[in-house]
């Protein structure tokens, strides 16, 4: 790891160290202005044209900056500043809003998700400005600051500056390397509904003795929610996989070319999976449904013998392309009226549509073949036409119409969302040298 003694490099960490330590969490509406104005300040500072839009609840940072000679490509860096809360703190082996340095790793949240990949872009363009006297191409920036909450605001900010945000390659906010060390790209992400059921039995909790006349809301919620879906996972909804956009070959092609993730040996899963074609193809084709978290009743220590008065239960579906959150919420509601749940209260809590796309253009192209060079060969990359997460890809492809890709500086063991995230340092330094090597090869 020679390349730490690079100033630019040193530069780069202690900016990192700088953005961490801001607790960014849109959650808590927490650090939100602060780390706002110290991304325009440190895009200034690498020579941008920077402001920050804040009509809107939380403020989005814009920059641009051009080449010296005129150029007719465009890319355009899509970040979040945002993280998720770092609870609980008891997990955390260190204070997760100080970065950690130890001999291979960065350690403090959102350095995967997505701090470092935002300083190690910015790091790459420094670099080759400095080895070329110019940058190969005009660059935008775009950071938002609420993706960790379905981005609630983006559209907002989108459709106002929608005159700026043309280009030709979106670069997505991260990406990792996966199990088998593969460097990864994905063109696209799902999309979500998140939503909570409501039962209420009673106005008052009561003696658990009457459950012999009295159903709690808890066993009424639990009816409801094993109405949703079958043992095997499918939704049960009528018409929730009417508007699902089919893959293409093409897509069905490099899902089968990847490597199936060994799910249950990486978490020491103690369920079965669900049937499915292949992991992979579940993870990137289907819908899913998922229960977050359930309330009812008592929770403490020892016993209390009470029929509960109310239960509550927060759920997602996760959504491929052309899935419409509202036109599923109102297909949720309608159902569970249906099956004589009426007394269920259904709350729409947030969503967003998926993208996916199917990983080829020319600039496209140049970039995995970069990624091939790099690293060492075909077998060293992997490409998935989708992850299975979410993020606001398709708000982000209707306003620049450009491509999107996802790849970036962690790995499969990151720890996104969890107590001690982190990224090897090592991933981090390659990543800057990946991406001044496809710089280069845009003015070829």
């Amino acid at each position: 790891m020679s390349k730490l003694s690079d100033p630019l490099i040193q530069n780069s960490i202690e900016d990192l160290e700088k953005y961490i330590a801001l607790p960014s969490v849109s959650a808590k509406n927490q650090s939100i202005p602060e780390t706002a104005e110290f991304l325009k300040n440190l895009l200034q500072n690498f020579g941008a044209d920077a402001t920050v839009w804040d009509e809107f609840e939380s403020p989005v940072v814009f920059a641009e900056i051009k080449p010296k000679k005129p150029s007719d490509t465009t890319i355009l860096i899509y970040n979040h500043y945002d993280v998720q809360p770092a609870e609980p703190l008891e997990l955390w082996n260190s204070d997760p809003f100080k970065l950690k340095v130890t001999d291979d790793k960065f350690i403090g949240r959102g350095v995967s998700d997505c701090k470092a990949d935002l300083i190690s872009r910015i790091t790459a363009l420094k670099i080759y400005r400095q080895e070329h006297g110019d940058l190969p191409c005009n660059i935008k920036f775009l950071v938002e600051g609420q993706e960790e909450v379905a981005s609630r605001h983006l559209e907002d900010y989108l459709k106002k500056y929608s005159d700026k945000l043309s280009a030709d390659l979106v670069i997505w906010e991260s990406g990792y390397k996966n199990e088998k060390e593969q460097f990864n790209f994905t063109g696209g992400n799902k999309g979500v509904l998140c939503f909570e059921l409501e039962a209420t039995s009673a106005n008052i909790d009561l003696h658990s003795s009457f459950a012999a006349v009295v159903d709690s809301a808890t066993w009424r919620l639990a009816q409801a929610l094993n109405a949703l879906r079958t043992p095997e996972g499918d939704i049960k909804i009528p018409g929730f996989y009417d508007d699902v956009v089919e893959p293409t070959q093409k897509e069905i092609d490099l899902v089968n070319k990847a490597t199936n993730p060994d799910l249950k040996s990486k978490w020491d899963l103690q369920v079965p999976l669900l049937k499915n074609k292949s992991v992979n193809y579940n993870l990137t084709f289907n819908p899913t449904i998922n229960i977050e978290g359930i309330s009812s009743g008592w929770e403490g220590q020892g016993v209390k013998t009470v029929t509960p008065k109310a239960a509550t239960a927060k759920l997602e579906f996760r959504l491929v392309p052309n899935q419409d959150p509202h036109d599923l919420f109102d297909k949720l509601t309608k159902y569970l009226n249906d099956q004589g749940f009426t007394d269920v209260k259904v709350k729409y809590l947030l969503g967003e549509k998926g993208y996916r796309w199917d990983l080829d253009s020319p600039i496209v192209n140049k970039l995995i073949d970069t990624a091939k060079d790099f690293f060492g060969g075909e077998d060293k990359i992997e490409a998935l036409p989708s992850s299975p997460g979410t993020g606001p890809m398709n708000l982000v492809n209707h306003y620049t119409k450009a491509s999107i890709v996802s790849t970036g500086v962690s790995y499969s063991k990151a720890g996104n969302h969890a107590p001690n995230e982190n990224i090897r340092i090592q991933d981090y330094l390659d990543f800057i040298d990946f991406f001044n090597q496809f710089l280069g090869k845009l003015r070829e």
